[in-house]
């Protein structure tokens, strides 16, 4: 289980090493190329959580281990996340990806 820490806060929000490893090569590949977007996120208990994720805040991605890149999936992720309604990893299609123990959990410090 890795974490993805947003901005100033001091609660990282867990998210599986699989997604991650994913969510990671978008979110890096977009602001290399000064592209903000929003990332809508389903948290554990249910709440559903967007991040405006642009250059000026700060990221933080921790891993246990990379996964091995579905090109599907980054190519979907790419897709919605250049669509107005940006990266919501709620929406359907990326329910297969997100399947099992892919559950986002946000921690409180």
């Amino acid at each position: 289980m890795g974490y993805l820490t947003y901005g100033n806060t001091t609660a990282p929000i867990r998210v599986d090493d699989e997604l991650l490893t994913h969510l990671r090569l978008v979110i890096v590949t977009k602001l290399r190329r000064n592209e903000s977007f929003p990332l809508t996120l389903s948290l554990g208990d249910g709440a559903v959580e967007t991040l405006w994720v642009h250059a000026s805040i700060p990221l933080r991605f921790v891993m246990d281990e990379e996964a091995i890149i579905d090109r599907s999936l980054v190519v979907a992720m790419m897709n919605a996340a250049n669509s107005t309604g940006g990266l919501d990893l709620t929406r359907g299609e990326f329910a297969p990806a997100l399947a099992g123990s892919r559950v986002l959990h946000a921690m409180s410090a």
